[in-house]
């Protein structure tokens, strides 16, 4: 069984470009969507309101609609849903859910030095936690292929080889070594930087067969982010 999932920043909520972005999504054709930047105001309700009718389960922490945090839909329900273990942090930046028996982690995480402990949790815990996938803005990439060399240096570089050395895979990466392509540019400066992944365990990492941006929502200005699209065989 093939299993199509889909990441987009939407960018303060999709408050500009709420039905485009709603339309961006459903054109996945997606059995699992992570919205990051989501916000429980009145345009995340009429987004819930299009997903629900294209027959999506969503779920999502309790936030202010001030606040940018994690939606998850699932075509396939929503067996449970929870926040991750994260030793006091705010739970709209981790939000979790459980779907055929797979869990997964949609990560939203904090900007410069705030993002580092819930890098730290998900270094500690995710695999202790049988988190299997791990998607969404990680806001952070190393400094060599995953920025523009023009471009500021990233806070917290080690951060995601250290989760890769936990146990997962950077299932983009691994498809596309040596490769630089970027999921967000700077203003001003127009410098790219890699922001948005999908981590796997190893049994699902092998079986991805594609994973690719979209840049299509950047350059149309829906938001300021490239989404992320994965199909990987959902067998456990």
């Amino acid at each position: 069984m093939t299993t199509r999932i889909a990441t987009l920043n939407i960018r303060h909520g999709g408050r500009k470009s709420g039905d485009a972005l709603a339309s961006r999504l459903l054109g996945y054709g997606a059995d699992i969507l992570v919205v990051t930047e989501f916000r429980a105001n009145d345009v995340g309700a009429r987004l819930i309101a299009h997903l629900a009718n294209a027959g999506y389960a969503t779920s999502q922490p309790d936030a202010s609609p001030k606040h940018n945090s994690v939606l998850i839909a699932s075509r396939r329900g929503i067996d449970r849903s929870w926040a991750f273990d994260s030793d006091g942090l705010d739970p709209r930046h981790l939000w979790c859910a459980e779907i055929d028996g797979v869990i997964l982690c949609g990560v939203y995480m904090p900007q410069r030095t705030a993002k580092l402990p819930y890098w730290e949790a998900l270094i500690a815990g995710a695999r202790r936690d049988g988190v299997d996938l791990l998607i969404g803005d990680f806001n952070t990439g190393n400094n060599d292929l995953d920025k523009d060399p023009k471009g500021a240096k990233f806070i917290g570089p080690e951060m995601p080889g250290r989760l890769t050395a936990s146990g997962y895979s950077d299932v983009w990466r691994s498809l596309h070594p040596g490769v630089r392509e970027y999921s967000w540019f700077s203003r001003p400066g127009d410098n790219g930087f890699r922001l948005d992944y999908v981590f796997a365990v190893p049994d699902l990492a092998q079986q991805v067969s594609a994973c690719m941006f979209d840049h299509a929502p950047r350059i149309t200005g829906e938001t300021d982010h490239s989404g992320l699209v994965a199909s990987l065989g959902w067998k456990r």
